[in-house]
C-alpha cells in the first residue's frame, strides 16, 4: 500500500470519526461524565480491596456495585436537599407584589437623585431612574418570570436516561478499569505501548486527585457561603441554597464566582421580598455580596492554590496561566477543561518528550 493511500485512509477515519463523535455527542458526554465519576470513585474502589475476609477480598464487581452506590446516594442526596428548595424560590416568585420591590428600591434611587442634582452632573439626556424601574416593572409579569423557572425545574426532571446510563457506563469502568486502557492501547504501535501505558496511569491517579479536590472546593464554598449567609441574618435553608448555587458555579474559573454571586443576590432578594419582618433590601444585597467576596478572597488565596496545584503537582502561577491560555482558546469551555487537559499533556510529554530540559522542568514533581 503506497503512503498516499495510507494518508487518504487515515484521512478518511479521522473525518469519520469526528462525524460519529458529533452525531453522538450525548453518548460521547455521558462516557466522559462516566470516567470523571470513575476517578472519583476510584480511591473508594482501592479502599475497599483492603477489606478481607480470612485472606478473600471482596470481588471486583461487588466493589464496583458499593462504590457506584456511594456515588449515588450523595448525588441524591444533594438533589433531595436541594431541588425542594429551588422549587419552594420558584414557587415564591409568583408572590412578590411589583410595587413593594418599587418601594423598597425608592429610597436609594431617591437619593442618587439628590446627589446628582447637588452636584450637577445629571446628562443632558438623563432621565428618572425611578421612572426607568417603573417602566422595568411594568414589563416585567411575575409569573411568567416563574413559568421560565418552573421550565428549568421540569427539565432537571427528565434526566433519567442520562443519569442510569452514566450509573451503567460509571460501573464498568471501575469493575474493570484496564477496559478503556485496552482499547485505547490499540491505537499505538507495540514499541509506544508500554509508555502510553504508564502515562494513562499516571493520569488516572494525578485526575482522580484533581476531581477529589474539586468537590473539597466545591463543598468549603458551600460551607463558607452558608455559614457567611447565616451570619447576616438568612434562615438556614436559604442560606443553604444560596451557598450550593455559589458552590456549583465556581466550578467556572473567574466568571463562575460572578454569576454565583449574581444569583445569591437575587435568590436573597427573593426571599427578603417574601418575607415579612424589618429590613432594608439594599442593605441585604450589599452584604450578600460582601459575604461573597469574602469567600471568593478565602477560596481564591487559601483553597484554590492548595486544590490544584497540590493535586495535579503543579504551580500556581502555572495553572493561573494555563487558565488564562486556554481561557483564549476555547473560551468558557476551554477554562473548565484547562487543568485536566494540562494534566494529561504534562503527563505524556514526560513519556515522550524527556529529553528536553523544558519538560522536565515541568513534568519534576509528576
Amino acid at each position: 500500500m503506497s503512503r498516499t493511500v495510507r494518508y487518504i485512509i487515515t484521512a478518511v477515519a479521522i473525518v469519520v470519526l469526528a462525524f460519529l463523535l458529533w452525531y453522538f455527542s450525548n453518548i460521547v458526554i455521558y462516557i466522559i461524565a462516566s470516567l470523571v465519576f470513575a476517578l472519583i470513585g476510584r480511591p473508594v474502589f482501592d479502599l475497599l480491596e483492603k477489606i478481607r475476609f480470612r485472606r478473600l477480598c471482596l470481588p471486583p464487581g461487588v466493589r464496583a456495585v458499593i462504590t457506584l452506590i456511594l456515588l449515588i446516594a450523595v448525588i441524591l442526596s444533594f438533589f433531595g436537599l436541594f431541588i425542594p428548595l429551588i422549587v419552594s424560590k420558584v414557587n415564591a416568585l409568583s408572590s412578590i407584589d411589583p410595587q413593594r420591590i418599587l418601594q423598597e428600591f425608592s429610597g436609594p434611587v431617591t437619593a442618587f437623585e439628590q446627589f446628582i442634582n447637588k452636584y450637577k452632573i445629571k446628562p443632558v439626556d438623563y432621565f428618572s431612574l425611578e421612572d426607568l424601574l417603573r417602566r422595568v416593572m411594568s414589563k416585567i409579569n411575575i409569573n411568567q418570570v416563574a413559568s421560565v423557572f418552573g421550565s428549568v425545574a421540569g427539565w432537571l426532571g427528565n434526566i433519567t436516561v442520562a443519569f442510569f446510563s452514566i450509573a451503567f457506563i460509571t460501573f464498568f469502568f471501575l469493575k474493570d478499569e484496564k477496559m478503556f486502557a485496552r482499547n485505547f492501547l490499540l491505537l499505538f504501535p507495540d514499541k509506544s505501548t508500554q509508555a502510553v501505558s504508564n502515562a494513562m496511569h499516571s493520569t488516572q491517579k494525578l485526575l482522580s486527585r484533581y476531581f477529589i479536590g474539586v468537590v473539597i472546593e466545591v463543598s468549603a464554598v458551600v460551607f463558607l457561603s452558608t455559614l457567611g449567609l447565616i451570619i447576616i441574618g438568612f434562615p438556614f435553608r436559604d442560606a443553604l441554597l444560596i451557598g450550593f448555587l455559589a458552590g456549583i458555579f465556581n466550578i467556572i474559573p473567574y466568571l463562575g464566582p460572578v454569576i454565583g454571586t449574581l444569583l445569591g443576590v437575587f435568590t436573597g432578594m427573593v426571599t427578603f421580598l417574601t418575607r415579612a419582618g424589618d429590613g432594608n433590601l439594599m442593605v441585604t444585597a450589599a452584604l450578600t455580596v460582601v459575604v461573597f467576596m469574602i469567600v471568593q478572597f478565602i477560596d481564591n488565596w487559601f483553597i484554590q492554590p492548595y486544590v490544584y496545584s497540590n493535586s495535579v503537582y503543579a504551580h500556581p502561577l502555572e495553572i493561573f496561566l494555563i487558565f488564562l491560555m486556554a481561557g483564549s482558546i476555547g473560551g468558557l469551555a476551554g477554562m473548565i477543561l484547562a487543568v485536566p487537559a494540562y494534566t494529561v499533556l504534562r503527563v505524556f510529554a514526560k513519556e515522550f518528550l524527556n529529553n528536553f530540559k523544558f519538560v522536565q522542568s515541568l513534568t519534576k514533581n509528576i
